[in-house]
């Protein structure tokens, strides 16, 4: 049994400066396995639900935590920790939803030679550097206004703010020229656009890629529980028609970003975490990665330090975040058999949902 839960949701507020981080955990359990870390940790004297924002601040709470995670089975084999840099979300979106719709209608495939990630990296960092911070704030914010509404004024609001930053003073020829892609991407915005309410949002790019590391190390097609979701809950039908495509197995895509279709897992509940003590370890390691991530400076800071120098948040893999550059060089020298977009769009008619 895999059970999923999330942190640090903001919905639409991608630049959200309290919470710039969104975390999703699995945690990988048997019944057995839940049974023996209920008696080993007290769960039962405890007595009530396991929320990780409600224990760390006081004594009797991060006795509990503690005895969370230094636990043997809260190890690699039943824990996977995945994160997103919300900030950095936003850049990666303005490639893959408006820029890669362009060039693949143009017959160029964007993911080769990591030029994607070339591109969302470039555009982040220029505008991370960029003095002018109340232009920049307002051209990210307008593209998340422009997918989550695709009304013809978020469209019209995204594109005038484009030209706005490209043709700033201050804005850099580095920077002018990574912009100069996202203008000729409007003649495609309708198809790059869709209604889907949560098209940005991390959680179902971070299921996906933690199903298919589950699959990877135990071969297993595991039923799911997950937490109360409303991105997870939006997208529950299309995951499904990822699971039932009636094709063989096949691996798709990238070096080591491969991914298995039809999506290996088995059914997929959304559950209410008081019922499932694995839902709440889920919580308590997604709410602690936030934890550790977020900036802060107050009287937690000591027990911030603990929990970053944690085993299990070491080296986290699942991630969306700015790559390295050694990340960007080897990515660039992989190569796939199938191209994970050609793939899916050859079984569009199988994993589209139909609209009532």
């Amino acid at each position: 049994m895999l059970y999923f839960d999330e942190a640090g949701y903001t919905g639409p507020d991608l630049t959200n400066k309290e919470q710039p981080y969104f975390a999703l955990a699995s945690i990988r359990m048997t019944d057995d396995e839940v049974a023996c870390m209920k008696k080993d940790i007290g769960y039962c004297e405890w007595g009530k639900e396991l929320h990780f924002k409600g224990m760390y601040t006081n004594p009797h709470g991060r006795a509990m935590l503690d005895k969370i995670f230094n636990h043997p089975l809260m190890d690699d084999n039943h824990v996977l920790p995945s994160f997103a840099y919300k900030r950095y979300c936003i850049y990666a979106n303005i490639v893959n939803i408006l820029v890669e719709t362009m060039y693949y209608n143009q017959g160029v495939n964007l993911y080769e030679r990591a030029k994607n990630l070339i591109l969302a990296n470039g555009l982040y960092y220029f505008a991370t550097l960029h003095p002018n911070k109340d232009l920049v704030t307002e051209f990210e914010n307008f593209f998340v206004t422009m997918v989550r509404e695709s009304s013809v004024e978020s469209i019209a609001n995204f594109y005038r703010t484009t030209d706005k930053l490209m043709y700033n003073a201050d804005t850099k020829d580095g920077f002018f020229e990574m912009l100069s892609e996202i203008p000729p991407t409007i003649q495609y915005i309708k198809e790059a656009l869709t209604d889907k309410k949560f098209y940005i949002d991390p959680t179902i790019p971070l299921f996906s890629v933690s199903i298919q590391e589950w699959y990877k190390r135990t071969g297993e097609k595991d039923t799911v529980l997950f937490d109360s979701s409303e991105p997870f809950y939006a997208n529950k039908e299309f995951m499904e028609h990822l699971r039932d495509m009636d094709v063989p197995e096949t691996v798709v895509g990238y070096g080591k970003e491969k991914h298995v279709y039809p999506l290996p897992v088995g059914n997929m509940e959304i559950v209410k975490s008081h019922e499932e003590f694995g839902i709440q370890l889920a919580d308590v390691f997604a709410s602690a990665l936030c934890f550790a991530l977020t900036p802060r400076e107050d009287k937690f800071m000591k027990y911030q330090d603990k929990i970053k120098s944690l085993p299990i948040f070491q080296n986290i893999k699942l991630n969306i975040a700015p790559s390295t550059n050694d990340f960007i060089e080897e990515r660039m020298k992989e190569t796939a058999e199938i191209d994970p977009l050609d793939f899916l769009c050859e079984h569009s008619d199988e994993i589209t949902p139909e609209k009532n």
